[in-house]
């Protein structure tokens, strides 16, 4: 059942990337649209599906009921981060392609795979053990995660508290205020922020597409630490957590949603945060790329091993 849910959605997310692919190749989208296009989807879209999303899929007292999933992203993102750290040490990585291998394979693709993978494969609560996930994912990513994709000779000395003030945060910032508040969105608000969120996921594969077109992807698959990121991040680490957690007392549709999150393929943001942060690009969109075909084999495996 998982295998073939996973399945369909990698066809739907490589036909959509093909159309971006085609229309790059046929100079629709131009290499020098793309800088602007990445600037729409990470300063607009992308905060309106935060938002939206959040607010949709998450009550208060849904919250209050299923912080543990809240706790066990914390924690996931601790323990991914000293894993993803400690071996791009022993890999040896130079820099900066040592900090954009973690940004890649610490990030998974929440929000255009993570969401409708979880929704239909648990349909009562896969959509809200998503959102409970992403407000710790999404405040990680865009602290933690733009740091380790911005090129060492950009960053600033001394750390500025306004870097953290993103649209992205913010957006994070004024969902839990509506959440907890309890505040609903306004028929007509709630129409044009999701009218919107439904273009964000397509907009950013064709990005991808179209950088893929522009970018030397052969290049990543020759390097080893691309399947290293996959075997350890993508299968053992899901596969450890899903059999430590099965020994609590947690529900079991729980630890099998956070199996899944925890095995998805690079954020298919990560290449356009890295592109306009730094100089690995390309490292990033080979590995995003590479990530999401392996992950039709490697989610139902983690799965099945857990």
């Amino acid at each position: 059942m998982i295998f073939e849910i996973t399945l369909e959605r990698m066809i739907v997310f490589f036909l959509i990337l093909a159309v971006g692919f085609v229309a790059a190749k046929l100079n629709v989208i131009g290499r020098d649209y793309l800088p602007s296009l990445a600037k729409l989807i990470t300063k607009v879209l992308l905060p309106v599906m935060i938002f939206y999303s959040t607010c949709v899929g998450c009550t208060r007292q849904a919250l209050f009921d299923n912080l543990a999933m809240v706790v066990l992203a914390a924690l996931f993102y601790a323990l991914v981060s000293l894993v993803l750290f400690l071996l791009a040490r022993v890999l040896r990585l130079p820099h900066d392609k040592d900090r954009v291998f973690q940004f890649c394979f610490i990030f998974g693709n929440t929000g255009f795979v993570g969401i409708p993978l979880l929704a239909a494969v648990f349909p009562e609560t896969g959509l809200l053990y998503m959102m409970l996930f992403s407000l710790i994912d999404q405040a990680v990513f865009w602290t933690y995660g733009v740091w380790l994709a911005t090129a060492r000779d950009r960053q600033v000395a001394r750390f500025n508290p306004r870097s953290l003030v993103t649209p992205n945060t913010v957006a994070i910032a004024a969902a839990l205020v509506f959440v907890l508040a309890d505040i609903p969105l306004p028929r007509l608000a709630a129409l044009t922020l999701g009218t919107i969120d439904n273009a964000t996921s397509a907009l950013c594969m064709m990005y991808l597409g179209a950088l893929v077109c522009f970018s030397n992807v052969g290049a990543v698959l020759r390097r080893p630490e691309l399947y290293a990121g996959v075997a350890v991040k993508m299968v053992a680490l899901p596969v450890l957590a899903g059999r430590l957690l099965a020994l609590t007392p947690l529900p079991g549709d729980l630890v099998s949603a956070l199996v899944i999150i925890m095995a998805l393929p690079v954020m298919t943001v990560v290449p356009m945060v890295a592109a306009q942060n730094g100089d690995e690009g390309e490292y990033a969109t080979g590995i995003t790329v590479a990530t999401l075909v392996a992950s039709v084999v490697t989610i139902p495996l983690a799965v099945l091993l857990a």
